[in-house]
């Protein structure tokens, strides 16, 4: 065993028997590097990671190479889930570089951990226009011995990239004219009208994207928008992205058409999905979309479900050291399986051929081929009947990490699924998740990224406290309860706003660069599978803006979106998140106030309408003194519609207010 055993990550443990002599990262590896003036490798995954298994099998448990890598280097291993900072600044140097990136990721730095060479996958052997691994690392070995002086200059340029490379988006010029329809129309010309989603293969989920299209089709009449959001999750569900027997969505699949998919499920893409089926629900209702949110919640408890509570952050796509073998099926295991008048019915519904419909032979992923057909009791019946066979098989690894990011996220996809079907179960799983997360993750007044087999993480990223605050401000607007927005929301904003605000308080440093340890300070405004922290900050500054009251709130979050308008209008799929945001500052102001007795429980009513940028608030006493509620404390129930800061008189009825919302002039 190396060091690696003694840590808690699962991907770390996953090469604690590796020959290579691995560090995590920390004080020890770096001091050591200094102390023998060594170049430091350090390779970066996740433990869900297909890549990063094949490159384990193929070069880190080989002595040879091992040999070469312990001779040459203080070797590093980082699991990107529980430090993000050190993946980011790693990642943006192979960026730099090569033009892309990926996992696994292998990055070499100076003693003093500056970057000066980085790249993802290598193989044991010369092919894909690459090097092989070794020849890779006796070249990087022989650089440093021999050329120093041109490594640290390529270093001191790397660091310089990536510290200011962020600047290039911002203050972007726009293209054409400003607002939020230009970059609606680019968004738009993205779009696949085909096969719905964004892009060719492989095709990712993007939801922010698909959020972005709701909510402007909503705000805007464009029935099209609407439409494109709808179909794109229609053809998920249909496809094999979706689990068709026990629910939840896989990562991507690897075509255009959402059949085949890289079978690795991420907590953080079911939050992210469940919250866009929730508000596809409150819009469109649609039987599609109540049983996959029932069938991705019910699968999230069977399989997701820590003992200890909460949510794990992911599971594998392989089992047994094959990719999918879980998964899919062959037409014979039917006719095993299913009553002889069933099986031709089932093997249609779900796309199975004896041939196969995978590139394994004779091998099929269930699918909906005809997406409208429906599910009869048969079909039903012989999926449950799969399904419980399924589970016999040798299930795929997972991973535990409690990931504080990952569940908030989580929080407020429950949210959104209560609001869309007003189901109370969802709910419940919001608050108790919620209330979970303070009592693992929140010690000593210090928030923490994970929980690892019982053992806290890093201290927590901005990203961390920007989802945490959004599932505050989402349970707040959910149950109608303002302590979640006001005790909890409020102070998380505010630390965030104090602690990691960049020296022109305009934008968020991932991490306080007080506190770090790497070379360079970075920030992330890109919205990829998932939203940015400077993103979700802007969003809840916005929203805190609305509901307090309080200028610092608005005015911030308005200097960030100012700052990347250029960026956010010319690339939406990249910023969907600031492109919402951005959305609902261009519309009038509109609250919904409800006061008086039985406040909360009456303006539940208006929670299933999806009215993008709607501010409902519910009150029964005076607790909190915002201007929102300021002399609006009657002794009979009132409703008062607000637009711009001007409000109509408070109206009695459930049934008024309604109109008053629907006609606002």
């Amino acid at each position: 065993m190396n060091r690696l055993a003694q840590t808690t990550s699962p991907y770390l443990l996953q090469h604690a028997h590796n020959p290579v002599d691995w560090y995590p990262w920390g004080e020890e590896a770096l001091q050591r590097a200094k102390q023998e003036d060594k170049p430091i490798l350090v390779s970066i995954g996740y433990s869900t990671c297909h890549w990063c298994h094949v490159m384990e099998r193929e070069s880190f448990e080989k002595e040879e190479t091992a040999r070469i890598m312990n001779e040459n280097f203080v070797c590093i291993k980082v699991d990107r889930e529980e430090r993000p900072d050190v993946d980011q600044v790693y990642m943006d140097a192979c960026q730099a570089i090569t033009g892309g990136g990926g996992w696994p990721l292998n990055a070499f730095l100076l003693p003093d951990a500056r970057p000066f060479y980085a790249g993802t996958y290598y193989p044991p052997e010369r092919k894909y226009n690459r090097p092989s691994w070794t020849e890779l690392l006796e070249y990087i070995a022989r650089t440093y011995r021999e050329n120093r002086e041109e490594v640290e200059q390529q270093a001191q340029q790397l660091v310089e990239n990536i510290g200011t490379g962020g600047n290039r988006l911002l203050d972007m010029e726009m293209g054409g004219d400003a607002g939020a329809e230009q970059m609606m129309e680019q968004l738009r010309a993205n779009y696949d009208e085909a096969r719905g989603g964004f892009g060719g293969a492989p095709k990712f989920p993007q939801s922010q994207s698909l959020e972005l299209l709701l909510a402007s089709g909503v705000l805007t009449g464009n029935n099209h928008d609407v439409y494109r959001a709808g179909q794109s999750m229609q053809a998920m569900l249909n496809g094999g992205i979706y689990d068709q027997l026990e629910g939840g969505f896989s990562r991507y699949t690897v075509d255009a058409h959402w059949r085949v998919p890289h079978f690795e499920k991420m907590l953080y893409d079911n939050a992210l999905l469940l919250r866009l089926l929730g508000k596809l629900q409150a819009v469109a209702p649609n039987d599609r979309y109540l049983s996959a949110i029932a069938e991705t919640t019910d699968w999230l408890e069977r399989e997701m479900a820590l003992s200890a509570g909460g949510y794990r952050a992911a599971l594998d796509a392989d089992s047994e050291g094959v990719e999918g073998k879980y998964y899919v099926w062959q037409y014979r295991e039917l006719e095993e399986l299913l009553p002889a008048g069933d099986v031709e019915a089932v093997a249609e519904f779900y796309g199975i051929t004896h041939a196969g419909n995978w590139e394994e032979e004779a091998t099929n992923i269930p699918y909906r081929p005809s997406g409208s057909a429906e599910m009869t009791p048969q079909i039903a019946e012989a999926r449950d009947i799969l399904a419980t066979e399924r589970r016999q098989r040798v299930p795929p690894g997972a991973d535990g990490k409690l990931i504080l990011q990952w569940n908030a996220l989580l929080v407020s996809g429950w949210c959104w699924c209560y609001r869309g079907t007003g189901e109370e179960r969802y709910l419940e799983l919001a608050m108790y998740l919620y209330q979970h997360l303070h009592e693992k993750l929140h010690h000593e007044g210090q928030w923490y990224r994970n929980l690892t087999n019982g053992t806290l993480g890093a201290p927590a990223f901005l990203d961390d406290y920007a989802a945490l605050a959004a599932a505050a401000l989402d349970l707040s607007e959910a149950s109608l309860d303002l302590k979640y927005a006001l005790e909890d929301a409020r102070p998380l904003v505010n630390h965030v706003l104090d602690t990691f605000s960049d020296t022109d308080d305009r934008m968020f440093y991932l991490r306080p660069p007080a506190a770090s340890e790497l070379p360079v300070a970075t920030q992330d405004y890109y919205d990829n599978a998932l939203p940015s922290g400077n993103s979700q900050m802007a969003h809840n500054l916005y929203r805190l803006g609305r509901l307090t009251g309080d200028e610092r709130y608005a005015k911030r979050a308005e200097r960030m979106l100012t700052a990347l308008s250029g960026a956010v209008q010319r690339y939406p799929t990249s910023f969907a998140g600031w492109g919402l945001t951005a959305l609902l500052m261009e519309q009038p102001e509109r609250e919904l106030v409800v006061t008086g007795p039985g406040a909360r429980e009456v303006a539940r009513q208006f929670l299933s309408d999806y009215r993008p940028g709607l501010l409902i608030v519910a009150a029964e006493h005076d607790r909190y003194p915002i201007p929102l509620l300021e002399n609006r404390y009657l002794s009979e129930l009132r409703f008062f519609v607000c637009k711009n800061r001007s409000c109509k008189l408070p109206v009695p009825t459930v049934e008024a207010a309604r109109q008053l919302l629907v006609h606002p002039s």
